[in-house]
């Protein structure tokens, strides 16, 4: 069984709507970075970025083939269920348990099984805490500092729900996206929520 952290590590690595669309652009055909960057509209630095981030999790292979190099999903590395990878370890009878789910955690689990079906909204929250929890998972979307076009947040938050305004105006005003010229960023700490 994977540690807590392993599997905090795959989910990291598949917290990206690019990488779990680049993953599904290359479950069943190898293609060359070019041509998935043409595939997803995203420029090959972006798609250059999100592959070594599934290679370094172990989640893509990548071969060289003439002047091409071809990048295909390790699926074995993704066969574990979702129920394998979360199952809780077994405990020796009397001892501590080593993860204990508090009742934030048991909360926030219990609204997204309610808002979030296969990786995308089925609807916004309308009561603030709820949205609150949606908007953690979307914020985790952006990586910390990196300046990220409109057109690409669209794309983004448009992956999670079509309303992608309603979701960029929500983590722009709750300062989980701060916005300039028509660039984003994810800030590097936040005061509420980190």
């Amino acid at each position: 069984m994977s540690t807590a952290q392993d599997t905090a590590e795959l989910f990291k690595a598949l917290a990206h709507p690019a990488r779990v669309m680049l993953l599904r652009s290359t479950w069943n055909e190898a293609r060359s970075g070019e041509d998935l960057a043409r595939l997803l509209n995203l420029s090959a630095a972006t798609v250059s970025h999100h592959l070594a981030q599934l290679d370094a999790a172990g989640l893509m292979t990548a071969q060289q083939q003439g002047h091409h190099r071809l990048y295909r999903a390790q699926v074995a590395a993704l066969a574990p269920s979702l129920a394998e990878l979360l199952r809780p370890p077994l405990t020796v009878p009397g001892a501590a348990p080593t993860e204990v789910q508090t009742e934030d955690e048991r909360y926030r689990a219990r609204v997204l099984r309610t808002f979030m079906k296969g990786g995308t909204l089925i609807s916004i929250p309308a009561q603030r805490k709820k949205r609150d929890v949606i908007l953690e998972v979307l914020r985790s979307a952006f990586e910390p500092g990196r300046a990220y076009p409109e057109r690409e947040v669209n794309e983004l938050l448009g992956a999670f729900h079509p309303d992608f305004f309603t979701l960029r105006r929500e983590l722009v005003m709750r300062g989980w996206l701060e916005r300039d010229s028509g660039i984003y960023r994810r800030p590097l700490s936040t005061v509420q929520g980190g």
